[in-house]
């Protein structure tokens, strides 16, 4: 009897663990101040405050119009156009809990002064688009290809496209890589991209709760099945770069505290078509542009004009 008790008060434990960190993993939080750079969430930040906010005044006042389609499965999904009339296009995907603004805020002025057209994505379950939860790329791939095809029926079906990503952004476009895109798609541009859902989750349990989160991840993964119908095994960076002959650009920061840049790393070795990898001495988590922004606009710029 005593045996099963103690049984019984594992399961129960891992049970309400698993349920608080899918909620605070996965569950949409709106957050209106992550584009307030003087906020003190954005502290970390700080360094860069004034190149940021010209990014971001850039986009404040550069002409555009919000747009929006339909996911596979049904959510409403919203994009920023920026029209500078031209048949080059790239397509970014924003971080994890962040807002394609402030990720993008130096990008956008850089992407529109190359003449390229930019379809600047809110995520699902981020900004102005619907979802009430964050899939950490595996449904935001298709996505990916959603816009695609947008971009190709309604703005321009001859257009050569890119696509952009930072962080969760880079990872999505990563898997999506391993989808059937459409020839139009040229090359991927990935800025400190993760491996895998369950190898971030993993990483970051040890990181920041100092715990093995082996044994709550089955249990969070059925949640994802119940609530989500998405699973947080089975996808990774790595199958789907091998089933993808596109050009691949990857950055990543080598200071990265939060994505390790091996995982960057190991997405480049897995990669079957052109690749090309940039490492930015002293960069932390998405700070590769603010930090080299020379490097990695030259780097951006090759490798545009390369595949276009």
């Amino acid at each position: 009897m005593a045996v099963f008790l103690i049984i019984l008060f594992v399961i129960i434990i891992i049970l309400f663990a698993a349920a608080y960190f899918f909620n605070l993993a996965f569950v949409r939080r709106n957050n209106p101040n992550t584009d307030d750079i003087d906020s003190k969430e954005n502290d970390f930040l700080k360094e860069y405050r004034t190149v940021i906010k010209e990014g971001l005044n850039y986009i404040e006042r550069h002409p555009k119009k919000w747009v929006y389609t339909l996911s596979f499965d049904g959510l409403k999904l919203a994009a920023r156009f920026f029209d500078n009339n031209s048949h080059k296009a790239i397509i970014l995907f924003h971080g994890y809990r962040s807002s394609a603004t402030r990720d993008f805020s130096c990008a956008v002025k850089m992407y529109c002064e190359l003449g390229y057209n930019i379809l600047l994505v809110d995520e699902r379950s981020h900004g102005q688009s619907e979802g009430k939860l964050i899939t950490f790329g595996v449904k935001e791939r298709k996505d990916v290809l959603t816009w695609v095809n947008y971009y190709l029926k309604y703005i321009d079906s001859d257009a050569e496209i890119f696509l952009g990503g930072m962080s969760m952004g880079a990872t999505t476009v990563l898997l999506a890589a391993g989808l059937e895109l459409p020839n139009n798609v040229k090359g991927i541009i990935a800025d400190c991209g993760f491996t895998s859902p369950a190898d971030i989750m993993n990483k970051v349990a040890r990181q920041a709760f100092h715990f093995n989160a082996g044994f709550i991840l089955p249990v969070m993964d059925i949640f994802c099945r119940i609530f989500g119908h998405f699973g947080i095994y089975g996808v990774s960076t790595l199958e789907a770069l091998k089933k993808t002959r596109l050009p691949i650009l990857f950055i990543h920061g080598k200071n990265d505290n939060f994505v390790p840049c091996e995982m960057s790393e190991s997405a480049y070795r897995s990669a079957a078509g052109d690749k090309y990898i940039l490492t930015v001495e002293g960069a932390d988590h998405g700070m590769s542009y603010l930090l080299a922004s020379k490097d990695v606009s030259e780097k951006i710029t090759g490798f545009l004009k390369k595949y276009s």
